[in-house]
């Protein structure tokens, strides 16, 4: 089964023709979903995690789960930001094993600001519109030029890749 059967199994009207265009657009940018459980679709780069698609299909919702660091969140427009920073979830950090990441990273700074409670997984869009879709795309992008500049090494567990601490 594809992301896309999935999507139109899960949503209806716009969350669904949000959902697979954006799809259309991870495929046209070279990132292609593959199915990692029976429920979650993983986008890696280089054997780096970029993004999971999660779904569950009796609450009829997707969660789009983006991963971030701390390289490139500046080079967000204050837009972007701010409906990043709405899909946040607080209080949650690798150290309390959030999300399953399990890799005690913990991130220090979050589109330029002091953070005590973000972790590379903590931003999470529920059935996202068009606006937060344009969001998660740039999310997306900071994410695969970060793995494309060697900035991040691929060797945790689950591929979710830990920043280089030499390149601080």
């Amino acid at each position: 089964m594809t992301i896309e059967s999935k999507i139109i199994e899960t949503l209806q009207g716009d969350e669904q023709k949000d959902s697979l265009e954006l799809i259309m657009w991870l495929k046209e940018y070279k990132l292609n979903p593959l199915q990692s459980s029976k429920t979650t679709w993983k986008i890696s780069a280089k054997a780096c995690v970029v993004c999971y698609f999660r779904f569950d299909f009796n609450k009829k919702k997707i969660t789009i789960q983006p991963i971030i660091s701390e390289y490139g969140c500046n080079s967000l427009s204050e837009e972007m930001k701010d409906i990043a920073l709405r899909n946040k979830v607080h209080g949650r950090y690798c150290g309390d094993k959030c999300h399953g990441c399990h890799c005690s990273y913990k991130l220090k700074t979050i589109f330029g600001k002091k953070s005590n409670d973000v972790c590379g997984q903590s931003i999470i869009f529920k059935n996202p519109n068009a606006e937060e879709n344009e969001c998660i795309k740039e999310l997306i992008k900071m994410r695969k030029n970060v793995i494309q500049n060697g900035i991040l090494m691929p060797i945790l567990p689950r591929n979710f890749c830990l920043v280089n601490k030499s390149n601080d």
